[in-house]
């Protein structure tokens, strides 16, 4: 394995591959209740994707999160750190 794709704080690669992706997301909308309407979600993708802390075009550099899963959540904010671009939904 590169040394250069790994996590710093773990043994295993930074990079995940899109089917992992895609099972994470299924399981976050398997309860609906917690997660953001399509339109927002989509708004939150796309502040992401133009985001310079965008790592491998999956991961936030601030927190580590796979940004597709994250923003799924109604509960959770953008982690740039003192201004956040997207905002968590009480």
């Amino acid at each position: 394995m590169n040394q250069k794709s790994l996590c710093k704080g773990c043994v295993e690669s930074v990079i995940v591959t899109e089917e992992i992706i895609q099972e994470l997301v299924r399981e976050a909308e398997e309860n609906p209740t917690v997660i953001v309407s399509d339109e927002i979600y989509l708004a939150r993708l796309k502040t992401c994707e133009n985001c310079p802390s965008l790592q491998y075009g999956t991961t936030c550099a601030h927190s580590g999160c796979i940004v597709r899963y994250r923003a799924k959540f109604k509960n959770k904010s953008c982690p740039y750190a003192g201004k956040p671009k997207w905002q968590k939904i009480s």
